[in-house]
């Protein structure tokens, strides 16, 4: 991309008004660092992105869980372009996702639920070419190295771990299962383990082992 050339944005979501949304941050940063209107493509689906793979974008993007595919295969796919910046946008802030997504070659993780100006100012960053990650996300990547004896030992498996890690932070049993899109009964299956393993017997000390073990 040229200093001439308006940038081209390809925005992958499955549902409009999150789209909406991407459209109008992206506009509104590029207009703000004078980079004029973008040209922006938008696709619904991981089929619809696949076949606009062959074109060339300046920057990408892109939601993860798709009705039919995950967003970070596609990431990867973007990736083979050197040039691209390419962002998951997305809700989903567990391990497995993050991990997924940043192995594929993302330059940055968004949360979709971000306040507006949090989120122009994460995508401001990436449209400077730095890597662009939330705090949160950040502290989870750190922590799997610095801790990775320590998760050696851990007598949970990574499944128990996803699962401490959301209940941690304070959401029921529902909701960690649309997180991890298992089911409410599998997740109680892993609560009950995850008490037996660790010794604990409330929602309390399960969040304090959480802590510990820096899962939230």
């Amino acid at each position: 991309m040229t200093q001439d050339t308006a940038p081209r944005v390809l925005i992958v979501d499955d549902l409009a008004p999150a789209r909406r949304l991407m459209v109008d941050a992206v506009t509104t940063v590029l207009e703000k660092n004078g980079m004029g209107a973008p040209i922006i493509v938008e696709a619904s689906s991981f089929t619809e992105t696949t076949v606009l793979l062959s074109q060339t974008f300046d920057f990408a993007f892109v939601d993860l869980h798709l009705p039919d595919g995950h967003g970070w295969d596609l990431i990867r796919s973007l990736k083979r372009n050197a040039d691209i910046i390419v962002a998951a946008v997305t809700v989903m802030d567990d391990r497995q996702s993050v991990e997924a997504t940043l192995a594929a070659g993302a330059d940055g993780y968004l949360i979709k639920d971000a306040e507006p100006e949090l989120l122009h100012f994460r995508i401001e960053r990436l449209m400077a070419r730095e890597p662009s990650l939330s705090p949160a996300i950040a502290r989870m990547v750190l922590s799997r190295f610095r801790h990775s004896e320590q998760l050696a030992d851990d007598p949970l498996t990574e499944r128990e771990r996803e699962v401490l890690s959301l209940a941690g932070r304070g959401l029921r049993a529902k909701e960690v299962a649309e997180q991890l899109q298992i089911s409410p009964h599998t997740v109680r299956d892993h609560l009950k383990s995850i008490y037996r393993k660790l010794d604990v017997s409330s929602r309390a000390e399960a969040a304090i082992e959480a802590q510990k073990r820096n899962l939230t």
